[in-house]
């Protein structure tokens, strides 16, 4: 889920913490390394020619798609008080995920926004003399929309999203001004910053404030002192 503190495309981020992702952008060599560390989470088992099952990958292009979507619909989760809005922006990962994979097993499915390839499919169909419900399972049967009716196996990309489903309570945005990388999970209760780096400022401005309000600093004791001397 590290994806989520990608930057924004072609964006140039001044970290406050060395952080792999500074001053990334969709063609850069640290997008190649944020795939490279975590491809195998965007595998998925299928069966082969052969009848036996298969580890796959998505490929490259559809992964340079699917990512910045997948970090937009991660930071509304993160920031989401809503339950209700959570539970959708998880459910259409998954189901984005889903179409890709069905995608990938049937290459030879038609994408509805290829304009080209739907006039083929009308005129082929008009061609047939099918009738509605022809031409509905015809369409049906080329845009893969009758592979998408049962549960999908599960694949690591989906076991990752129902681990994060199920411990929503962890995550937290760093309520550091500066932070470079802002979503994380908390480690303990009451946790309000990622690291020391980013609770420090915090740290110092309670100080500073107790310091000059509290009754109990040196500095408000030395007054009082003071003034029942006079």
């Amino acid at each position: 889920m590290e994806c989520v503190n990608l930057p924004d495309t072609l964006a140039t981020i001044i970290p406050v913490r060395n952080t792999p992702y500074a001053n990334w952008s969709d063609d850069s060599p640290q997008l190649d390394r944020w795939l490279r560390k975590w491809q195998r989470l965007f595998t998925f088992r299928s069966e082969g020619d052969d009848g036996k099952g298969h580890t796959m990958e998505i490929p490259r292009e559809q992964l340079e798609r699917f990512v910045p979507k997948v970090r937009t619909a991660l930071r509304r989760i993160w920031t989401e008080q809503d339950v209700r809005q959570r539970d959708w922006y998880f459910y259409r990962l998954r189901d984005a995920y889903s179409h890709m994979i069905v995608r990938a097993e049937n290459p030879y499915l038609l994408d509805v926004t290829d304009v080209q390839g739907v006039e083929k499919l009308e005129q082929t169909s008009r061609a047939r003399g099918d009738n509605p419900e022809q031409k509905a399972r015809f369409f049906e049967t080329w845009t893969g929309a009758d592979l998408l009716e049962d549960v999908p196996r599960i694949c690591p990309f989906e076991a990752a999203l129902y681990w994060l489903q199920a411990n929503q309570r962890l995550m937290l945005r760093c309520g550091g001004a500066m932070c470079a990388a802002p979503y994380f999970f908390r480690t303990e209760k009451g946790q309000k910053f990622c690291s020391p780096e980013c609770a420090d400022p915090a740290r110092r401005e309670a100080k500073l404030r107790w310091w000059n309000e509290s009754p109990n600093s040196p500095k408000n004791q030395a007054k009082r002192k003071k003034k029942f001397a006079r």
